[in-house]
């Protein structure tokens, strides 16, 4: 007895037009964020630290939808030498592999920054290396990079919640609309 009235009572709460509205807005804002967040990707002033050993790298992973351009700064902390590279998904896995492979952007140096036109769609990676005379000991480099491109995860989140907090106040409105039309029909 006692469950079938709450399940009631929750069920004539979600017919209230004033909770539909609230979380249509809720929803709908929330995806605003997401999709917001989308073109905001990158980091500013992390350290990536690349452990001791010829085979070690760093890698920060970039996914991105249409054409896009990543570029920023790095420095290596104790002015050692680092070796920077973009690679795209294929390229990235053989690296990663043998060690070796062909790049989309390369550049090496104790500090420097970078600028470099991601073609399509996909994931890409960037990645600090050692430099020649490095690999012996742990390199810290201090990284900050931006994407101009849209991330398609938030994108994936956004545009959803924005739909369903759409229905939901579109659904609040007509319920609205709804229960005053009875109430001006009631004979009082």
């Amino acid at each position: 007895m006692e469950g079938s009235r709450r399940l009631r009572l929750i069920s004539n709460l979600w017919k209230a037009p004033r909770v539909l509205l609230l979380i249509g807005g809720v929803l709908f804002l929330s995806g605003q964020g997401f999709l917001a967040a989308s073109f905001l990707q990158g980091t500013q002033g992390t350290v990536a630290t690349i452990p001791a050993g010829p085979a070690w790298f760093y890698v920060y992973e970039i996914k991105v939808l249409g054409s896009s351009r990543v570029s920023g700064q790095f420095a290596d902390l104790a002015g050692d030498v680092v070796n920077l590279y973009v690679f795209g998904e294929r390229q990235y896995q053989v690296y990663a592999f043998i060690g070796l492979g062909r790049s989309l952007f390369s550049a090496n140096g104790s500090s420097g920054s970078f600028a470099i036109d991601l073609p399509t769609s996909g994931t890409y990676y960037l990645v600090f290396a050692h430099g020649a005379g490095s690999e012996d000991s742990a390199q810290d480099v201090r990284v900050s990079y931006r994407v101009a491109g849209i991330e398609p995860e938030f994108i994936g989140v956004g545009v959803p919640l924005i739909a369903l907090g759409i229905a939901g106040v579109g659904i609040g409105l007509w319920r609205r609309d709804r229960q005053a039309r009875a109430r001006n029909e009631t004979p009082q």
